[in-house]
């Protein structure tokens, strides 16, 4: 009977270690599904795990007991414990087959939100594609000076409102970011004004037609440049004055922003603060969209693991918190901050965000209510009598120089090499010249060595400035070669102004009288800038615009100029995969760190400045290892510039980016005056002629409203309707 008991224990110890394995194996495993039962279901399960780690304790007493003699065990009690341990097995057989079913269920759940996930960005894309075109379309209307004030004022509020629906298809993507743990923190260097414009532009939209004022406190320490990621900072802000304005239906929103300086960090601290209708204790627990105990995130990745209650169900819309808000906070916590908030109901809500940012230039912004305005960008001086000179072997750079130069009116002649130049200036008189430093075969500093030693002495007195991508050596470097002056490229505006005003001839400089301050729109706002935005989602645009002086057209030929040459560029990529001759690398990169920097595409240029240093290493093995993930990278920013060109075509044919012709009154008429002789002699074929040539005009309103008709009319041959229609507009 002893060994029947001792085997019977034996079995029950191992049955029993068999199930505390697996059931602590399973609980670890699916520890994070189960959480979704809520804290019960998790505390139910803990219980019966410490019960069933008793259990096992108390067969191993058991046998520990029964072998060492220090207590007889029963065959009834050792019975007991098989069937009680035989059970744990079962149950626990049990439990396995539900958290496969679980496991099953989960993966489902995975899915289904991937796929509403997809759908909900195609669909959150497809409807974007039309709001840009409903939004740009009124942005062009609006920039007319022919349309009615009650016309304007309608085109406005339909582009308030779509900007606003636009806002929150965005949230829709946004909010799949968080879930799925991908939101982007980008960090880069930005300007402190125009950062807080955009935030005082949105809420203006927000607050528009309502009876709120919006009013701003910035601390005037606050450094004038930052780097952080802007963008979505912005995002949160304006998420939470959204926020304010929709339960703020009079009184104030007060935005307010702190700043601690603490050797290279900023402490910002942003205050949100409106008299509105406030919160009771329920709402304030689902402020921002969630509690702790609703959310459970992967400790991995940091994704959603279960959704939150937003109030949907409360019949009460002051109870409806939205999904800006979650987005607010999963920015606010990637950006390494922190966001509170104090509410009372009836009282008005303060909502406050904690973040450090790192400090670029730490020139105090001084007082924000005196210089939130921007300016318009205008020439100072013109140099017609001027003539220069620059010499590029490439021709996007050639492109950019002369582009700037023409800005001054100054006679601009362009060189593709030292030899070319240097054949140039033999026959030709110029008064300054612009060379770029590296070039193949013949070098800047070459080039200039041989134009000294030339027996034309004006040739050997010509000021000669270096551009250059590499400044790490400063100007001395470039003086003791014998430049006047070096510019690194991209050219900056202001610099090039300081050397045309230092070494052109007094004489030359023709100053303007222009206004110090002119109001102008906001670059953001403005059609073509959004166009281009949406487009090179990876570029720097305002930076690109910065080296094409805030000029739209500028700026998109510089991208027609480097698409016209990217085959050019690619083939030569392409050869040197094949073999590389370092020398010519080098030069060829060098070039398009240039080009790529210029339209604030600063990623691949940090990817040519990376592939020029080893080239200077003469680190052959680094370039072919690389070279693919350029080319790649280079190629995909060549297709962007391709589908905005083409945008950019498809609105020229529409008319939208169509200058119109400036004619006298007197031309106008004489116009009218040849278009109703044809009318009267039923010539359709130049009526229609003289029509197109008024569509062209600028008009007024009625007038272009009249021509367009017309059109419309002659198309069916009404001659004498057509006929009066143009008198009674043209005619007094």
């Amino acid at each position: 009977m002893g060994i029947a008991t001792d085997i019977i224990l034996v079995l029950s110890l191992i049955n029993s270690i068999y199930v505390v394995f697996i059931m602590t194996k399973t609980n670890i495993k699916f520890r994070e599904r189960m959480a979704l039962g809520g804290r019960k279901f998790l505390v139910i399960t803990d219980v019966c795990y410490v019960f069933t780690v008793l259990f096992f304790v108390c067969v191993l007493l058991s046998c520990i007991f029964s072998f060492a003699g220090v207590c007889e065990i029963h065959i009834l009690n050792a019975v007991t414990l098989l069937i009680a341990s035989l059970i744990l097995w079962f149950l626990l057989l049990i439990r396995r087959m539900q958290n496969k079913g679980i496991d099953v269920m989960f993966n489902r759940g995975n899915a289904m939100r991937d796929t509403r996930n997809r759908l909900m960005v195609s669909v959150s894309h497809e409807i974007r594609t039309p709001m840009n075109s409903i939004i740009g379309l009124a942005e062009v209307i609006l920039r007319r000076d022919d349309i009615p004030d009650d016309v304007r004022e309608d085109i406005d509020n339909i582009s308030v409102a779509s900007g606003l629906l636009l806002g929150v298809v965005n949230n829709l993507i946004d909010f799949t970011k968080v879930e799925s743990g991908q939101i982007e923190i980008i960090e880069s260097e930005y300007n402190t004004r125009g950062f807080i414009d955009e935030i005082i532009h949105r809420a203006g939209n927000m607050l528009k037609g309502s009876q709120v004022e919006f009013l701003t406190d910035i601390d005037a320490s606050l450094p004038i440049r930052l780097i952080g990621d802007e963008v979505r900072l912005v995002q949160a802000i304006a998420n939470i004055i959204s926020n304010a304005s929709k339960y703020t239906h009079v009184g104030v929103i007060t935005f307010r922003i702190n700043c601690v300086k603490e050797r290279n960090t900023a402490k910002l601290t942003f205050i949100i603060e409106d008299t509105g209708i406030g919160m009771n204790k329920g709402q304030r627990e689902k402020y921002l969209g969630y509690s702790n105990e609703e959310l459970i995130r992967d400790p991995q990745s940091g994704a959603l693991k279960g959704t939150s209650s937003l109030g949907s169900n409360s019949d009460d819309e002051n109870k409806s918190i939205g999904l800006g808000l979650i987005i607010t906070r999963a920015i606010v916590e990637k950006l390494g901050g922190t966001i509170n908030f104090k509410s009372e109901e009836g009282t008005g809500t303060s909502v406050t965000i904690e973040v450090d940012q790192k400090i670029a230039v730490d020139t105090p912004i001084g007082d924000f209510s005196l210089m939130h305005k921007d300016t318009k960008k205008h020439y100072m001086f013109s140099a017609p009598m001027a003539r220069v000179l620059v010499v590029d072997d490439n021709v996007v750079n050639l492109f950019v120089s002369k582009e700037l130069l023409l800005n001054y009116d100054i006679d601009v002649t362009t060189a593709g090499s030292g030899a070319e130049c240097l054949a140039l200036v033999n026959n030709n008189y110029y008064d300054l010249i612009f060379m770029d430093y590296v070039m193949p075969e013949m070098d800047g500093h070459e080039t200039l060595m041989k134009l000294r030693k030339r027996e034309n002495e004006f040739a050997r007195k010509i000021p000669v400035i270096a551009l250059t991508a590499m400044v790490t050596g400063g100007s001395k470097m470039y003086i003791d070669e014998g430049f006047q002056g070096y510019l690194s490229k991209p050219i900056n505006v202001h610099d090039l102004e300081e050397q045309l005003l230092r070494l052109l001839p007094d004489k030359y400089i023709v100053r303007k009288n222009v206004p110090e301050d002119i109001d102008e729109e906001p670059i953001e706002e403005k059609l073509w800038y959004k166009r281009i935005s949406n487009i090179l989602t990876d570029v720097d645009i305002k930076q690109g615009l910065m080296y094409s002086n805030n000029d739209y057209t500028s700026y998109l030929n510089l991208l027609r100029v480097i698409y016209n040459d990217s085959y050019t560029q690619i083939a030569k990529l392409n050869r040197f995969k094949e073999n590389i001759d370092v020398n010519d690398f080098r030069v060829t990169i060098h070039a398009l760190k240039s080009v790529t920097a210029s339209v604030g595409a600063g990623e691949l240029s940090e990817m040519c400045r990376n592939l020029e240093m080893h080239a200077k290493d003469e680190d052959v093995a680094f370039i072919r290892e690389n070279l693919d993930g350029f080319i790649t990278s280079f190629d995909s920013f060549l297709r962007k510039i391709d589908i905005l060109l083409t945008r950019e075509n498809e609105m020229m044919v529409r008319g939208f980016n169509k200058p119109k012709t400036s004619l006298s009154e007197s031309e106008i008429i004489a116009i009218v005056d040849d278009l109703i002789i044809s009318l009267e002699e039923f010539n359709a074929d130049d009526a229609e002629v003289y029509l197109k040539k008024l569509a062209g005009t600028n008009l007024d309103y009625e007038r272009a409203k009249a021509v367009e008709t017309a059109t419309e009319m002659l198309a069916v041959f009404k001659y004498d309707e057509v006929k009066t229609l143009l008198e009674n507009a043209f005619y007094d």
